[in-house]
């Protein structure tokens, strides 16, 4: 699982992106997923992805810590906001444990939810670890040697 230990294929903050907006979308199929912004006059219920600070912290030799917090937001469709998106988190609690991601599995982090202005606010994060390329070292061309016996 490459949410646990090393990241197997190519990670990008877009194929990342990507991949939790489709889940959810998989999810929630008769629910429109946003990735960019909500249009104008959207249609609830919906959610929007929104991507929040992403990092990359050195370790150790080649190896890198990601982090991609995200920011799901749920509009409900009905007046009782609160029921509706306590009953949304419940499912994104369990939804999100473990996402796939273009063949590889990662591990949501750190989740929790709290709504604002009848909005459902749920926080997750993937954090993994990738190793950069090995850089080419230079190989020893040739090697003069001179010798003398007295």
């Amino acid at each position: 699982m490459a949410g646990r230990g090393d990241a197997v294929g190519v990670v990008t903050t877009n194929s990342i992106r990507g991949g939790v907006i489709l889940a959810l979308s998989l999810l929630f199929p008769d629910m429109d997923v946003y990735g960019e912004k909500i249009p104008e006059g959207f249609e609830t219920p919906c959610l929007f992805v929104k991507l929040l600070t992403a990092a990359q912290d050195k370790e150790m030799n080649r190896r890198y810590k990601r982090s991609y917090p995200f920011d799901i937001h749920f509009f409900p469709h009905g007046h009782d906001y609160n029921r509706e998106g306590h009953e949304m988190a419940e499912r994104l609690y369990d939804a999100l444990r473990i996402v796939d991601i273009n063949g590889d599995l990662y591990k949501g982090t750190g989740m929790n939810h709290e709504i604002v202005d009848d909005v459902l606010h749920f926080f997750v994060d993937f954090n993994f670890h990738v190793l950069s390329q090995k850089e080419d070292e230079p190989v020893m061309q040739t090697l003069e040697q001179k010798g003398v016996i007295k």
